[in-house]
């Protein structure tokens, strides 16, 4: 991992090194309270054990914040190199997130789980993501799982880097996982959790009603063919997309998720390398952006707990804990909390007009709308 961590970086090595991200707790007691929190309704069987097993959890989480910093930076300067107004950001996973991976596979862990610091690059095209992923895997250190090459059976693509970070101030190697994306696979992924966020499903697990699993295998295939990037065509994906677009009235219900909430900071500030606690309350239909700075992470962290054990007990309330520049770059690597689908549909614009181009009657219609007939 030496040649990843030697890479020039903006900061100094005292800023990364932040005394409130120390982990106070052993990986023994890490793994208990991962095994804890996915006992069937352990905050009403055992509250104790649910409240002990959140700080072990959220203290877990936060000792990942320096590795995550430092592995950001190193994400940043490889990005510049391709495309200067790159966007990038990072997160620390949700709560709900966490136990949900952990209810899904068995043998998963939490002291084990490789995804609980994450970073995410959005570039505007797939060409870029993979200069990028050679570019940071120049010394073969990173682990690759390359989905837009062999996309996952649902439809996701992305490519997704794994490294890890010895932090000095606890003495422990932490994962970080970086994705990358183009910005058609992007609007892909968020429109999927947008659905997930609105309906109460599933999909990004897989798990969900079939019709709405389907249409996203199909548009996958269909935004694939956008960047040229079809690897194995699914037979009768465009007919498929374009039947689902109609009967799931996509146009119809995306407006209506974005229309259903109003962020209530309009004039938010935001300062680059600060946190950002997002609070979506789909009861009250509203999103609160609550700015912390660097130096405040343990507050931030403070928070970000105190609105997940809410949020457990409260259906219709999401929380969030990310990092961003600005307000606008926040929205565009986070569109799914602020239920913006603009560029998805654009998106799926260009796969109806394909669709229209390529089907005849469509012509004729057009032409008979228009006073002509085939006597003309």
């Amino acid at each position: 991992m030496e040649a990843v961590l030697n890479r020039k970086t903006s900061f100094t090595q005292s800023e990364v090194l932040m005394e409130h991200t120390k982990l106070l707790y052993s990986k023994k007691a890490v793994q208990r309270a991962g095994e804890a929190l996915i006992i069937k309704d352990i905050i009403k069987v055992d509250p104790d054990k649910y409240r002990e097993s959140m700080l072990v959890l959220s203290n877990w989480r936060s000792s990942h914040v320096n590795a995550l910093w430092k592995i950001t930076e190193v994400l940043k300067n490889s990005c510049v190199k391709t495309e200067k107004n790159t966007v990038v950001v990072k997160r620390l996973k949700r709560t709900p997130s966490i136990i949900s991976k952990l209810q899904r596979f068995d043998q998963m862990k939490l002291r084990n789980m490789q995804d609980i610091a994450g970073c995410r690059a959005i570039l505007s095209t797939t060409k870029n993501v993979n200069k990028v992923k050679r570019d940071l895997n120049k010394s073969r250190e990173f682990k690759v799982t390359d989905y837009i090459r062999s996309p996952k059976p649902d439809g996701y693509r992305g490519i997704h880097l794994i490294t890890k970070f010895k932090d000095e101030t606890n003495n422990i190697v932490y994962p970080v996982e970086i994705q990358l994306r183009s910005k058609v696979q992007h609007s892909w992924a968020t429109a999927v959790e947008i659905v997930d966020l609105f309906t109460n499903q599933s999909l990004k697990s897989n798990e969900g009603k079939k019709d709405w699993l389907d249409f996203f295998k199909y548009i996958s295939n269909e935004f694939s063919k956008i960047e040229d990037q079809n690897n194995e065509d699914i037979p009768n994906s465009l007919q498929q997309s374009i039947r689902l677009i109609n009967k799931l009235e996509v146009h119809k219900k995306f407006q209506a998720f974005a229309g259903s909430l109003k962020l209530i900071e309009d004039q938010i500030e935001i300062d680059s390398d600060s946190y950002n606690l997002l609070e979506i309350d789909f009861n009250n239909k509203t999103i609160s952006v609550h700015n912390y700075p660097l130096d405040d992470f343990s507050i931030a962290a403070e928070e970000y707990l105190k609105l997940e054990k809410k949020a457990a007990k409260e259906s219709g309330l999401v929380v969030a804990l990310v990092s961003s520049a600005s307000i606008n770059n926040l929205k565009e690597a986070y569109p799914n909390y602020f239920a913006d689908s603009e560029v998805f549909i654009k998106n799926i614009q260009s796969i109806e007009l394909e669709n229209k181009l390529k089907n005849p009657s469509w012509f004729l219609k057009l032409l008979k709308s228009s006073g002509f007939s085939n006597d003309n």
